[in-house]
């Protein structure tokens, strides 16, 4: 490699930042986090794009670069689905899972061809099925989508914090976007307990929601 990664993530490492970062990322060893800060990976994935980095991470920080690289690369719908493949299974935390599914721009060239693989993801695992929803968040919470994608985040039941946490972050955007087909469905009370009341703190935490609306949720607790 033209540049030697590791060493340049060392080189930019924060130790407060690293020991900040770990308490947010509690399903994460410590001795495996580096403490790099996002803007930084970004850059360093710019830098190390072009050199076909390999997968086989041992560092937070490298699986991260590893994901954004993959989010810069201009290639076939065929040939993104593979790296998402090879990604995936990668992701061990909601940093991982959020930033980098983020950084995949590529799927709304092309809305349609990516959809049914993307959904394949609900119901394997913990981050498989976060991956999935932040992927629908990011992307499909449009006209041609909205009511499919909405049913698929009503029809989530899980006992998994991360999952609850993706749909309810989800539900609060397609709110602030859809409130006229969101709030019927947190009035109608069927989401999971769980799901419900944390979709509501998130639609309160926003500040493109007003007071009076914000006031009108705390009716809708359970």
């Amino acid at each position: 490699m033209i540049l030697n990664l590791r060493e340049e993530l060392f080189d930019n490492q924060d130790l407060k930042y690293r020991d900040f970062h770990a308490r947010l990322l509690p399903t994460v060893s410590k001795e495996i986090i580096i403490g790099v800060r996002v803007p930084v990976l970004r850059e360093l994935a710019k830098q190390v794009f072009s050199e076909n980095i390999s997968n086989e991470c041992y560092y937070h920080e490298e699986r991260m670069i590893y994901g954004f690289t993959l989010g810069m690369k201009e290639c076939s719908v065929r040939e993104h689905i593979e790296d998402i493949k090879s990604f995936v299974p990668m992701i061990n935390n909601w940093a991982i899972c959020d930033c980098c599914g983020s950084s995949f721009k590529f799927v709304k060239k092309d809305l349609d061809s990516y959809y049914d693989f993307i959904l394949s993801y609900i119901g394997k695992g913990e981050y498989e099925t976060r991956f999935a929803v932040i992927m629908l968040m990011n992307f499909y919470l449009v006209d041609e989508y909205i009511d499919r994608v909405l049913d698929i985040l009503c029809s989530i039941e899980s006992d998994r914090y991360y999952v609850n946490m993706g749909v309810a972050w989800a539900l609060s955007v397609a709110f602030v976007k859809y409130e006229e087909k969101v709030l019927p469905l947190i009035k109608a009370k069927t989401l999971t307990t769980d799901i419900h009341n944390k979709t509501i703190q998130k639609i309160k935490d926003s500040f493109r929601v007003s007071k009076e609306i914000k006031q009108l949720l705390n009716e809708y607790r359970v």
